[in-house]
């Protein structure tokens, strides 16, 4: 960890850090959290840098232990959940040793696995830097591990100004963009609100006791939210913004969410494993349009395709073909992309979900935005399949919230 964060860690000391269902943390718990942590690792007498795997949530206990590797230069993977679900993960990152974490406390266990020869973590060991070791989502197939530079991560958190505003956890603490909530809410002095799962019901009680002002959220929750009715059920009048990001944004969604929440300020953001979270901002309220405002990004757009290079890039997957990265440093996002005016864009799916009906080409959100606005539909989900004389075809599963589902499929069709 950086000089600069632990140095906020005791200016900040007695202000709360984080809160959830184990309590409550301050900044100088996090600290002697830490310096335990230190006297743990000096017992390991390790002869240099290992890698471990942490098992854990955002809980104060893993929050400590991922700045505590981070400081000593090791690597680490946080992985959610229980250890059960991980056999295979701990075998492909070469994880020597796995921390378990519980609110405030930790195991420590030896794995007794060879230390990893990958060239990602050999570049790392070079260069004296600590590393992040995240894995994909798996929806299209095995999950990535990807190694990340954490020292670099980490500073660039630094020039984050101080905003005491409360801040949801909602996203893992295995995801980029977990750790994107985390570290920036305790590199500007806010409180890291921790709901005890992620049910629209749990996440707005946890909104209205704690009055938390920030939610980062994905489109597909805040739809949740809305369809379920948690927003009326629970007093969530202390949120001031909204980010969504993770997938694109519905056209139809925005205008909804904004008339349920008019005095939230919503903001489009967006990342990948691969590089990092990015600066972004919207030209005007209501958009879904953005544009990149970060100094360690560079992007362009080939063939439709987003294409991006990153300070926080990664140095390579250690279970896969690197052939989405171009000899000369470019990830090849594989997210569909519309240029709009002044240098903004809007991210339309992913390449491989186009459908493609008799050289007809749309994206499912496309069509599942004009949905949306249907009176009577709660919420949908669009796709392709195949057709013998088209190619392919377009279906679409439909949540109603009317009774009369007849009349809603002539209105479907009407409005397609």
């Amino acid at each position: 960890m950086s000089v600069w964060f632990e140095q906020r860690l005791l200016d900040w000391g007695p202000a709360l850090a984080m809160q959830g269902p184990w309590g409550d943390c301050t900044y100088a718990d996090l600290a002697r959290l830490q310096a335990a942590i230190r006297i743990d690792l000096q017992a390991l007498a390790l002869d240099g840098p290992a890698v471990f795997a942490l098992v854990g949530e955002h809980e104060p206990a893993a929050v400590a232990w991922l700045f505590a590797l981070a400081e000593a230069g090791h690597s680490v993977a946080p992985l959610a959940g229980n250890l059960a679900e991980h056999p295979g993960k701990l075998g492909e990152i070469g994880a020597q040793w796995i921390i378990t974490s519980a609110g405030f406390g930790w195991t420590l266990l030896p794995r007794m696995s060879e230390p990893s020869a990958h060239a990602a973590f050999g570049q790392l060991r070079t260069q004296g830097h600590a590393g992040l070791v995240l894995f994909s989502s798996g929806t299209s197939g095995r999950p990535k591990a990807m190694v990340q530079d954490l020292t670099v991560l980490l500073s660039t958190y630094q020039d984050r100004r101080r905003n005491r505003l409360p801040v949801l956890a909602l996203l893992g603490f295995d995801h980029i963009g977990g750790l994107n909530t985390l570290l920036g809410a305790l590199a500007t002095g806010s409180t890291l609100v921790v709901p005890a799962d992620r049910s629209a019901a749990v996440v707005a009680a946890a909104i209205a006791h704690y009055r938390v002002a920030v939610l980062p959220a994905s489109p597909t929750f805040l739809n949740l939210l809305l369809v379920s009715g948690e927003h009326h059920a629970h007093d969530l009048g202390s949120l001031r913004v909204i980010t969504y990001g993770t997938e694109p944004m519905p056209p139809g969604l925005l205008p909804r969410l904004r008339a349920a929440f008019p005095r939230v300020r919503f903001i489009q953001t967006f990342g990948t494993s691969e590089t990092g979270i990015t600066r972004t901002e919207s030209p005007e309220a209501g958009s879904t349009f953005l544009r990149f405002e970060d100094p360690n990004l560079e992007w362009k757009i080939i063939d439709d395709e987003l294409w991006l290079r990153s300070r926080t890039q990664i140095a390579g997957y250690l279970n896969a073909s690197n052939e989405c990265f171009t000899t000369d440093g470019w990830f090849r996002t594989g997210d569909k992309v519309e240029q709009g005016p002044n240098g903004t864009i809007r991210v339309l799916g992913r390449m491989g979900e186009m459908i493609n009906v008799g050289g007809e080409k749309l994206m499912p959100a496309e069509v599942e935005s004009v949905i949306l606005g249907i009176p009577g539909v709660a919420d949908c989900r669009v796709r392709g399949e195949p057709h013998p004389l088209t190619g392919q075809t377009v279906v679409v599963d439909v949540v109603a919230s009317v009774s009369d589902q007849e009349a809603l499929r002539a209105a479907i069709r009407s409005a397609c």
